[in-house]
C-alpha cells in the first residue's frame, strides 16, 4: 500500500514534466526538425479532453497536469507556426473542433468523455512515430523527453498492475514501443551527424 501511495504521485509528476525537455530543445536549438505538426495537435487535443473531463469530475490533479502539458504543447505549436510547419488557422480549427466534440461528449456522459480522452491520449504518439519513420532530419527531437516517456510509461504500467487497473497498463504498453522507436532513430541521427555533441535537452 505504501508503494502505491508513493508511485501514484511520482507518475503524475513525471507526466507533467515529460514534455518540457522538448520545449527547451525547440527554443534552445531554434529548430522543429523532426517534429510532427499532427503529433502536436493530437497531443493538444488529448490534454484538452482530459482537462475538460477533469473539470467535469472536479479532479484537480487531472486539470493541473493536463493544463501544464497543454501549455508546453502550445509553446511547441507556437514554434512550429513560427517555422511555418502549420498555420494559426489550423490550430484554431482543431481547438474549436475538439472543444465542440468534448463538450458534446460531456453533455451525453462523463464516462463517454473519459473514453474519448483515453482513445485520443493513447494514440497521440502515433503521428510523431509515423513522422519519424519517414523523415531524416531529427535534430529538433528531444532524447530526454522520450527517455522520460519510456520511464513514465513503465512506472504507470507497474502502478496499473499494483492497483489492478489494466487499462492503464494497456495504454502504456502501446506508448512505450513508439517512444523507444522515436528515441532510437533520433539518437542515431543526432550522434551520427554530430558524434562529439552531448544531448542535454
Amino acid at each position: 500500500m505504501h508503494a502505491i501511495a508513493v508511485l501514484g504521485p511520482v507518475c503524475t509528476v513525471l507526466s507533467v514534466s515529460l514534455v518540457w525537455p522538448q520545449v527547451i530543445k525547440v527554443y534552445r536549438a531554434g529548430t522543429v526538425a523532426g517534429l510532427s505538426s499532427n503529433g502536436t495537435l493530437h497531443g493538444l487535443a488529448a490534454c484538452t479532453l482530459w482537462t475538460m473531463y477533469g473539470a467535469a469530475r472536479g479532479v484537480g490533479p487531472l486539470i493541473v497536469s493536463n493544463g501544464a502539458i497543454g501549455v508546453a504543447l502550445l509553446l511547441i505549436a507556437a514554434a512550429q507556426i513560427h517555422h511555418r510547419t502549420f498555420g494559426v488557422g489550423r490550430l484554431l480549427a482543431v481547438a474549436a473542433c475538439i472543444v465542440a466534440v468534448g463538450g458534446g461528449a460531456l453533455a451525453l456522459s462523463t464516462v463517454l468523455a473519459g473514453w474519448l480522452a483515453i482513445v485520443v491520449g493513447v494514440t497521440s504518439i502515433l503521428p510523431q512515430t509515423f513522422h519519424v519513420s519517414r523523415v531524416t532530419d531529427l535534430s529538433g527531437v528531444s532524447l530526454p523527453m522520450y527517455g522520460l516517456v519510456m520511464l513514465t510509461g513503465t512506472l504507470w504500467s507497474v502502478y496499473g498492475v499494483m492497483i489492478g487497473d489494466y487499462l492503464i497498463v494497456i495504454t502504456n504498453v502501446i506508448i512505450f514501443p513508439c517512444a523507444l522507436f522515436v528515441a532510437t532513430k533520433a539518437w542515431r541521427f543526432q550522434y551520427a551527424t554530430a558524434p562529439l555533441a552531448v544531448e542535454i535537452v
